[in-house]
């Protein structure tokens, strides 16, 4: 206890004693002080709080001193973020948006955006260099590809600090995206993310004596209706089929597959897995639509079809949100309509997500970390769809965003989202890369244009397929 006036509060006491008895009358009236709490202390200044109680003749005094240690403003930090999209572009100034959020979060913390990829090639040996960006967006097929070559610094004890209520609201399929093979590691974690969906024009849907509200649900439902959206002039057809060799018509057989109960590859990964009837049977029903689709399919990538719909050629397709956003600009007279992909089996859909990883060479991996975190908050989340601009290109990857607000302003975006639930990915791994690209697309294309037959592209790609893999 310290002195006061060079009196110890004991002291005060014990005379307090004395006097109550040598002093019968009551002590003259005690002005009572109401003393407001300080929320501020200054340096090498005593904070002196006085609480006094009154009972009968005892007076307590309590004296409280406070020393704080100094606090420093926290040292400028400057981090650059490398994402794909130049910054004038539609998607590149939603992407300031948020970083300027950040920015304006983090004064700290000044935030450099590089709208541009380097060369996968190169990714690597920036890395080791030293030169690459503090945070990346990388594609999954890169995180499976760089994280078990020790590129990326593994991000598990900074997830493992999130609440639980953070962590669990992520899509699984997505959030998995961004992990090591056996779910040890986490090489990246998902900031935003497309899935593919059903897409239809209603009005083609009332024209043809179809409930616009009631989308087919199952294949057969799904060929029936696209029959009768098929009009026997030739100008309009029920589906949009991709029979262009590519990327785009593998990943859309891939996708009927996965519906059907199909996997790409053994669990472990080591053997081709899509000579089955399961399979097969998926595959055809891919070749059947031909009859409901445009003669011009043959040669038609995802781009052309999407140019067919808005030209009202087909009624249906199957692709990811930014179409329904680029026909409600393009061509605002199509009510158009969107549900979750029809399915014989299981519900199953193509997914893809733009990954944050920071690389292991890292020399400030915590404000590298800190731009992830907000990255992957609600908020900055939802700018992903409501730029200034209307023009939604990718999902959020927060379950608990479904219920927000805007989606019930725009609901024609809620089964894209939904359907990142039962996501899967046309590359699962990095060595599936080479059979997809140069074994799959080449026997898929063979099989629809006919030079082959659907068992015979299946048998080869599972026999130059693990020639691949092993």
């Amino acid at each position: 206890m310290k002195k006061l006036f060079g009196l110890t509060a004991l002291t005060l006491l014990v005379l307090g004693l004395v006097i109550a008895c040598a002093a019968p009358t009551p002590p003259p009236p005690v002005k009572e002080t109401v003393i407001i709490p300080q929320t501020k202390v200054v340096e090498q200044t005593k904070v002196v709080e006085q609480t006094k109680v009154v009972e009968q003749t005892k007076v307590v005094e309590k004296v409280v001193t406070a020393t704080p240690e100094p606090t420093k403003p926290p040292a400028p930090v400057k981090l650059t973020f490398q994402e794909p999209w130049g910054i004038t572009s539609e998607r590149g100034v939603v992407v300031k948006g948020i970083i300027d959020g950040f920015a304006k979060a983090n004064p700290n913390i000044t935030v450099e955006i590089v709208d541009s990829m380097p060369e996968k090639a190169k990714v690597i040996s920036s890395i080791l260099a030293g030169k690459a960006s503090n945070v990346m967006m990388m594609p999954e097929d890169w995180v499976a590809e760089f994280g078990p070559q020790n590129a990326l610094l593994d991000l598990s004890p900074y997830v493992a600090k999130w609440a639980a209520d953070k962590r669990n609201d992520f899509y699984e399929p997505v959030y998995k995206l961004g992990q090591s093979a056996d779910g040890k590691v986490q090489y990246a974690v998902p900031w935003f993310a497309h899935s593919m969906a059903l897409v239809y024009n209603k009005g083609m849907f009332k024209a043809a004596g179809l409930d616009p509200n009631k989308p087919p649900k199952t294949w057969d439902e799904l060929y029936d209706y696209a029959k009768k959206l098929t009009t026997a002039d030739g100008k309009q057809y029920g589906w949009g089929l991709v029979g262009k060799q590519g990327h785009d018509q593998a990943w859309m057989i891939y996708t009927f597959m996965w519906q059907n109960g199909c996997s790409l590859m053994s669990p472990d990964a080591k053997t081709v897995a899509l000579n089955s009837p399961a399979c097969l049977e998926a595959l055809k029903f891919y070749l059947k639509l031909k009859e409901v689709a445009p003669p011009e399919a043959t040669s038609t990538g995802g781009g052309e079809l999407s140019a067919q719909f808005e030209g009202k050629r087909v009624a249906m397709w199957l692709l990811g949100p930014w179409v329904v956003a680029s026909t409600l600009k393009n061509v605002p007279d199509i009510e158009v309509g969107t549900a979750v992909l029809p399915t014989p089996k299981v519900k199953a859909t193509t997914i893809g997500s733009g990954l944050l990883v920071i690389p292991a060479t890292e020399k400030n991996p915590e404000a590298a970390w800190k731009l992830i975190d907000y990255l992957t908050n609600t908020e900055p989340q939802m700018q992903i769809l409501i730029p200034a601009t209307k023009f939604v290109f990718r999902l959020p990857v927060r379950k608990s965003l479904l219920t927000h607000k805007w989606f019930d302003e725009n609901p024609l975006y809620k089964p894209f989202v939904e359907s990142l639930g039962y996501g899967n990915v046309p590359i699962p791994t990095p060595k599936w890369g080479d059979v997809h690209n140069n074994i799959v697309q080449p026997e898929f294309n063979k099989a629809y244009t006919g030079a082959i037959t659907p068992e015979q592209a299946l048998a080869n790609i599972e026999k130059l397929g693990n020639q691949v893999l092993k």
